[in-house]
């Protein structure tokens, strides 16, 4: 290893900060690739006493799933991301995780950019050929379609945990948590009842968080101010915020059209701001892509836009949003699901960002996606997704299709997602081009906005955003709400 240079895994491009301890290295091996597939660090089955988990990979229900009388017992094999970037990862996930955390920080000095003369791509031409107004048909939708019975979860090998080793476990991993409650799960229950920890999170009873917490969130992320020389020749303000970045979605767009293996993409409306969580503030995924949507709102001046005046709303003002949908009867059994969310850490998922929008008169629509049938669900997703953005254009020549179409809220048991585009691969596979709220912009794409650009390597520069078969495969349950 070179002087100064931070220490990374020789199996993946997991790397650690300089300032941090050589253990974090040798606890990511031990975990993510163990010799003969045990790791020293997590307890393995005895005689007596163990506990075989049957929950899916992520930790959490699918829309197909009732929720237990025992769920507040039952516990996955959770760990702290090493990254310290606050999520709680399940073991056969960390490694991909992690491969995350590597793409944000490699895209700054893995591709070469050359900047380029011309028309600057923060906005696309919405009066050019190959794009037409927004179709009437993303209007006026009711509730969830109700699911329908899916397949037992696939998983990679089970992790088996015993009493006796929970504490050692803590101990070297951190704190064993779930993950979020993510689809509505309503379509086997018989009556509504109150969730627990499988299916909103490990503070699925607490009635306020933390003080520390509820001041950072009231506080938000640090705001900067800038003066840039606008279009009229006039100084122009402009505010900052630390975790929004606009003008991503226009860059995804010359990567793609530079990357000689993707032969269509498809992207949405180009004002689309990334937002993501701050630094240990928990499972908030699902308000940050509800912001991502508002932002779409705000910058269009869609219908619905009077609702969202100045910045984007914070997760206290959506949840007191939600909480008023609740009151008008939309979506309302999630008050009893939940006990209520204003002020707690307790997980949301699609119900509660569909309830928010139609309270507010803004039309959505929600589809469920579950394995019913003999193709595989992730595939019946992603040609859903493609013809959604195919209804967005009307010359299907060009490579790279850039649409007026609104961003689509993406879920999947563990975790959701904001979709921005969509690209086809000269193999004929699909992959998704997602915003992730956990994982930050990168350095090499913020460099690349507002800026005609020439890419080397684009293709390491969309790893980030893309999400193909591999990673959807896992699931056997969706949920879209465009």
């Amino acid at each position: 290893m070179d002087d100064g240079q931070a220490p990374s895994c020789p199996f993946c491009p997991f790397m650690i900060p300089q300032d941090r301890d050589i253990y974090d290295l040798l606890q990511h091996v031990e975990l993510c690739h163990p010799e003969n597939g045990e790791s020293p660090f997590i307890a393995q089955e005895h005689s007596f006493g163990a506990i075989l988990l049957e929950e899916d990979e992520e930790g959490s229900r699918s829309s197909t799933d009732v929720p237990s009388d025992n769920g507040d017992e039952e516990e996955e094999a959770f760990v702290d991301c090493p990254a310290q970037c606050g999520e709680a990862i399940t073991i056969a996930e960390l490694s991909s995780h992690m491969e995350m955390h590597a793409a944000e920080g490699m895209a700054l000095d893995g591709a070469d950019t050359t900047m380029t003369e011309g028309r600057l791509p923060g906005l696309y031409n919405l009066n050019a050929p190959g794009v037409e107004d927004l179709p009437g048909t993303l209007l006026n939708a009711t509730n969830l379609p109700d699911s329908t019975s899916a397949k037992k979860p696939r998983s990679q090998k089970r992790q088996k945990d015993h009493h006796g080793h929970k504490d050692w476990k803590e101990l070297l991993l951190g704190s064993v948590s779930k993950k979020p409650r993510t689809i509505a799960a309503k379509a086997k229950a018989t009556s509504v009842r109150r969730l627990g920890k499988a299916e909103l999170g490990p503070h699925a009873h607490e009635e306020q968080m933390p003080m520390s917490l509820l001041r950072q969130l009231e506080r938000g992320a640090k705001v900067t101010a800038i003066n840039r020389i606008g279009h009229s020749g006039q100084i122009v303000r402009i505010e900052n915020v630390a975790n929004e970045t606009r003008g991503i979605v226009p860059v995804l767009a010359q990567l793609c059209d530079q990357d000689p293996a993707i032969s269509k993409a498809y992207l949405c409306h180009p004002d689309v701001k990334h937002v993501v969580k701050m630094a240990k503030e928990g499972g908030f995924c699902g308000y940050r892509n509800i912001q991502m949507l508002i932002s779409f709102i705000q910058a269009t001046a869609a219908p619905g836009f009077e609702h969202f005046p100045g910045r984007i709303p914070s997760i206290l003002q959506l949840q007191d949003m939600i909480e008023a949908a609740w009151d008008n009867g939309i979506n309302s059994s999630g008050r009893i699901e939940t006990g209520g969310i204003k002020g707690t850490r307790k997980y949301i998922g699609t119900p509660e960002a569909q309830a928010l929008l139609l309270s507010l008169a803004i039309g959505c629509e929600a589809s469920a996606f579950n394995a019913i049938d003999r193709n595989p669900i992730h595939e019946n997703v992603l040609h859903a997704i493609a013809q959604y953005f195919s209804s967005g254009v009307s010359d299907l020549t060009q490579k790279v299709c850039r649409t007026p179409l609104p961003p689509i809220y993406f879920q999947h048991p563990g975790h959701s997602l904001t979709i921005v585009g969509l690209e086809r691969r000269k193999s004929g596979a699909l992959n998704l081009l997602v915003l992730d709220p956990m994982f930050k912009t990168s350095p090499g794409i913020a460099r690349l906005i507002d800026s005609n650009f020439r890419s080397s390597a684009p293709e390491k520069l969309l790893k980030a955003y893309r999400r193909g078969g591999t990673y959807l495969q896992k699931y056997t349950s969706f949920e879209i709400l465009k």
